[in-house]
């Protein structure tokens, strides 16, 4: 099967307003519960939230920061994630094609989950950089990712996320680490 890009993004939102039932999936909630946690306790000032879907992830982590700046690039998704999105001035949802479009920060919270195993190799090096230079001295960035293969992915999921781990692990203080049969949740620290 052929990775899925930004238009089967599309036409995955367009066909189900919920394509991975994030809003009434057990597993899904327990994921997201795992992700907050690893967000530690302290409020956040900035935030964002990379490939922020239909925004389920979007609103748990609003009750955490100041503001969030949630981002996709299917304009279905953040279309439903505005509708299920109460009028907030503390959440604004944009339209960005990762890794060229990465907001520039800084931020306080980056949440990065579920999108590095649907990038290219050269994408996800672009991104890990990116990202690296959007979060704020002292600021954590939350990784969280499938490690069981699936047929739209770009790459072997535990490979794509393992990289980002790797990568954040080399300029960056672990502080949180949470693996599960089918995906692993890190957090990190960049040094003040």
């Amino acid at each position: 099967m052929k990775p899925i890009d930004l238009d089967g993004f599309e036409k995955l939102f367009r066909a189900s307003g919920d394509p991975w039932n994030y809003r009434s999936s057990r597993f899904e909630a327990i994921k997201r519960r795992h992700l907050i946690q690893a967000c530690g306790s302290r409020k956040a000032g900035r935030a964002l939230e990379v490939a922020c879907a239909n925004g389920e992830t979007s609103r748990a982590l609003l009750p955490h920061c100041l503001t969030l700046t949630a981002v996709d690039g299917a304009p279905t998704a953040l279309a439903e994630a505005r509708r299920l999105t109460n009028p907030n001035l503390r959440i604004q949802y944009r339209y960005a094609v990762l890794p060229q479009d990465t907001p520039r920060g800084p931020f306080d919270l980056i949440v990065v989950s579920e999108i590095a195993y649907y990038l290219s190799t050269r994408a996800l090096n672009q991104l890990i950089k990116a990202l690296e230079h959007a979060l704020a001295p002292g600021g954590r960035i939350v990784i969280l990712h499938h490690l069981v293969p699936f047929d739209d992915a770009a790459r072997l999921p535990e490979l794509a996320h393992g990289k980002m781990r790797q990568a954040f692990s080399r300029s960056m203080i672990k502080v949180f680490m949470k693996r599960c049969s089918r995906y692993e949740v890190v957090a990190f620290v960049r040094r003040k």
